[in-house]
């Protein structure tokens, strides 16, 4: 699972944040930068670790094994993320109204274009699949 393209990306990230980390104390970018460059430099850091972590450890790499190649476990990510497609549009929803109702037509107008954005990817996700399938 883990591979030299995915450690080579992880050690990408990190110099990526670190030189967004440099400029930004440099005061050559703003300091927003600063902690994108900490997330990145974080996110790296973490996912080196793990690549080595599978490398080094057979116990370790026999279950990420196991629970990437589960069916249940597949079974359980697809339902997540469609909960988390429902949910986000429903709340998106709401908040459009409520904007709309507080005269916030910019935050309107952003969280409806989000959800058409989603609706219509889902449709289209829905007729490849169901050529596909």
């Amino acid at each position: 699972m883990y591979d030299n393209k995915r450690l080579a990306l992880s050690i990408f990230w990190v110099v990526l944040g670190a030189v967004l980390l440099g400029l930004s104390l440099a005061e050559k970018l703003d300091t927003v930068y600063a902690g994108m460059g900490g997330a990145l430099i974080t996110v790296g850091a973490l996912q080196i670790a793990r690549n080595l972590r599978y490398r080094r450890d057979a116990d370790y790499r026999e279950k990420v094994d196991i629970e990437m190649g589960d069916e249940r476990g597949k079974f359980l990510r697809m339902k997540s993320w469609s909960f988390a497609g429902y949910i986000t549009m429903l709340i998106e929803g709401i908040g459009a109204v409520v904007a709309m109702a507080m005269g916030q037509r910019t935050v309107q107008i952003v969280l409806s274009l989000s959800v058409f954005l989603m609706a219509a990817v889902f449709r289209l996700s829905y007729l490849v699949l169901s050529r596909k399938y």
